[in-house]
């Protein structure tokens, strides 16, 4: 049986090979051109029976270029290798490479991340749960395409599609609840107390000193979306231009989401509030995650009360300092300079996310339009990197001087 070439959009990635190319493509049309002006001639003139038989043969030779050029080449794909791939089957340089874990908080990391035996994805396919993860964290952190993550693990690029999918939906599902309204644990544990406490002994403040952490926003660059036509086909539709316009941030010049963070001393993210458009500014955020009214509500009758300091944009309010604006000298200049020094540890913070997961970099992966994981993926990267933190302390950690307790991992990921 005769099997067309089809168009590359339309065959699996291990099937493109075999793809109709452009050039193919054009020298289609031009015999087929031919071949309707060769026919008509045929049928709409008289011609002698050497001229009719002649004309015959030259359509047969550009049928047979026409089906040369148009048939799939038989051929036969490798098997698809099951590595199998665990924890133990990587070498601990591997560990901390592909994964920048050690082998043993691998192991702690699955654990704690809950991940079932098996994973049953989109396909009903199933995966056992260890090598979900792995595949997970390794395109997370490599930022691979699925072709390379495929040469590690094994199995087909769909597969891995999935499983990346499932690996961020999981996360996402079962432990957003630890950068979403989460800052009463933070309290009741004496976590805030001690944050305040190291920013404090940096900043050199007086006991009156309230700062516990810095609120500010990042901003995720992804594809540009809705660019090129909405549907397949010729004279397809396009994408409304309000589309890219909902998305673009005319003083980066960039599309992409913006979420807001509450950074402490330790190095890791207390609260998240987003994505939200990257065309919405700063104190949109702020009014939409209500985190003023959240602080004074929790500290509500304690008589020391924790603050945010954010930068020069945000307003003074009850639970919220900023800069002081027009402050060329005195101690309202003197404040400013310090609280600049140590702000900046949430910039290293958002550095720290983007270094650990080369995915974040990879605009082409961050297709707003085309992915239903875009909105998730830099929430699921800032716990994670909360972890990474847990284990191994950070450099917002180090400069304020505070230090991880070996099973702060386990205390953070369940709460305890």
């Amino acid at each position: 049986m005769i099997q067309l070439k089809k168009p590359a959009r339309k065959l699996s990635l291990r099937k493109r090979f075999l793809a109709l190319s452009s050039n193919e493509a054009v020298r289609l049309r031009f015999y087929e051109k031919q071949l309707t002006r060769l026919v008509l001639r045929l049928r709409n003139h008289r011609l002698s029976k050497d001229a009719n038989a002649k004309g015959i043969a030259i359509a047969s030779i550009l049928l047979n270029e026409m089906i040369d050029i148009a048939t799939e080449p038989i051929s036969t794909l490798d098997p698809l290798l099951d590595r199998r791939r665990t924890i133990d089957s990587f070498t601990d340089s591997e560990c901390w490479n592909f994964f920048e874990t050690r082998k043993e908080d691998l192991r702690r990391l699955l654990l704690n991340l809950k991940f079932p035996e098996q994973c049953v994805l989109e396909n009903r396919s199933s995966m056992p749960g260890e090598e979900v993860f792995l595949r997970g964290l390794y395109e997370l952190v490599s930022g691979a395409d699925q072709h390379e993550v495929v040469l590690v693990f094994g199995r087909d690029q769909t597969q891995q599609s999935r499983a990346f999918k499932y690996f961020v939906d999981h996360i996402y599902d079962n432990f957003l609840h630890l950068v979403t309204d989460n800052i009463s644990w933070w309290y009741n544990n004496g976590y805030m107390h001690q944050s305040r406490d190291a920013i404090r002994n940096k900043f050199g403040g007086n006991e009156y000193f309230s700062t516990f952490g810095f609120i500010d926003c990042n901003c995720l660059d992804t594809s540009r979306p809705g660019g090129g036509p909405a549907e397949e086909g010729t004279d397809a539709a396009r994408w409304h231009p309000l589309i890219q316009r909902a998305f673009y941030n005319g003083w980066k010049s960039v599309h992409g989401l913006k979420h807001q963070t509450v950074d402490t001393a330790f190095g890791m993210t207390m609260d998240i509030y987003g994505p939200y458009s990257l065309r919405k500014n700063d104190l949109k955020l702020l009014t939409y995650s209500r985190i003023n009214a959240r602080l004074r509500e929790l500290q509500e009758g304690r008589i020391d009360q924790l603050t945010l300091y954010g930068d020069s944009i945000y307003p003074r309010l009850s639970h919220l300092h900023s800069s002081w604006r027009k402050a060329p000298a005195g101690w309202k200049r003197d404040e400013n300079i310090g609280y600049t020094k140590v702000r900046i540890s949430i910039e290293w913070n958002y550095a720290v996310t983007g270094n650990l997961y080369g995915y974040l970099c990879n605009h082409n992966k961050l297709k707003l339009l085309g992915s239903s994981i875009v909105s998730k993926i830099y929430t699921v990267a800032t716990l994670l990197r909360n972890c990474h933190v847990a284990l191994y302390g950070s450099q917002t950690s180090n400069y304020f001087n505070v230090y991880m307790p070996p099973n702060f991992l386990e205390m953070y990921l369940n709460q305890l």
